[in-house]
């Protein structure tokens, strides 16, 4: 197989790092409550949490805007990553969203991640809003074309762009991201082509699998882990390359915890995301969860 290399050669040369993944949704869409969540996972060792960004859900559910929950996390928190998984940027003007983003930031003083990808109109959260790029072909064009500006408007360097879809003649956008560059995870839904090879254009990859057929109820499998890499590094990704996985590892039984997430780290994971559903488990029972600390 391409590529394949034993886990102590990984240039990344960092252990597996856990982080919570959930929607500001229901009673986490009260902000103070979703900041104190935050703090808790910080204090039990979580390394990071992420928060879905959407504008619509179930009806009758309440949703929070994830920029400024983000925002909130970042200056109650010192050491936790943060950011949105994911922003489809089809919804977002790029310069507006690198402004906020560079802004972020630096607020959280080098802590952010962008996640990023095509968003989905399952909820019509585009054919609700006039203006909105429905077609999902057309919304692809436009997180490329945005992926592009933000790393120019991130670079602090005077941007002229012209593409299909977006054209950019701006001057400098200063202050830069305090990190250079500004990690952005690209969503990929495998084995889908396409997003894998955008992901690969950039520091992370988050690979959304199919759930049926696993061995263990709510983790990935090793070798789907591995798959992704490899078609990674195929595309010309970097061999630091962050793969971050979502699930629940509570429905796995205790004792395959262990061997598993080395298992998963050997193949090439290098987040863990514990996933939480919109308004369930309630949030009596995610605070529990997330108080406990992360399944290492």
């Amino acid at each position: 197989m391409a590529h394949e290399e034993p886990l102590e050669q990984h240039p990344r040369n960092r252990p597996l790092s856990y982080g919570v993944f959930l929607p500001p949704f229901a009673e986490f869409a009260e902000p103070r409550r979703l900041v104190a969540l935050a703090q808790s996972a910080e204090r039990a060792g979580w390394d990071g949490l992420y928060l879905w960004d959407h504008m619509l859900t179930i009806p009758g559910m309440a949703v929070a805007d994830s920029f400024i929950m983000a925002a909130a996390i970042a200056q109650a928190t010192e050491r936790i990553r943060l950011g949105m998984m994911v922003t489809p940027l089809a919804r977002r003007r790029p310069w507006v969203f690198a402004r906020q983003a560079a802004t972020l930031d630096q607020l959280s003083e080098g802590r952010l991640v962008v996640g990023v990808g095509l968003g989905h109109d399952g909820w019509k959260e585009f054919s609700s809003f006039s203006g909105e790029i429905v077609d999902p072909v057309e919304r692809a064009s436009f997180l490329d074309e945005s992926l592009e500006i933000l790393r120019r408007l991130w670079s602090g360097e005077q941007v002229d762009f012209e593409g299909e879809r977006i054209s950019v003649h701006s001057t400098e956008f200063l202050p830069r991201p305090a990190q250079q560059p500004l990690p952005v995870w690209v969503a990929a839904r495998w084995p889908h082509h396409r997003p894998l090879a955008r992901a690969a254009r950039h520091q992370g990859c988050f690979p959304l699998f199919d759930p049926g057929g696993r061995e263990i109820p709510g983790l990935p499998e090793p070798e789907q882990v591995a798959a992704v890499r490899t078609k990674l590094l195929d595309q010309g990704g970097p061999t630091d390359i962050d793969i971050v996985c979502r699930g629940v590892s509570g429905l796995a039984p205790a004792h395959e915890l262990v061997p598993r997430f080395a298992a998963l780290e050997e193949a090439g994971m290098t987040w863990w995301l514990e996933s939480f559903g919109r308004g369930e488990p309630p949030a009596v029972e995610v605070e529990a969860v997330v108080a406990a600390g992360p399944p290492r």
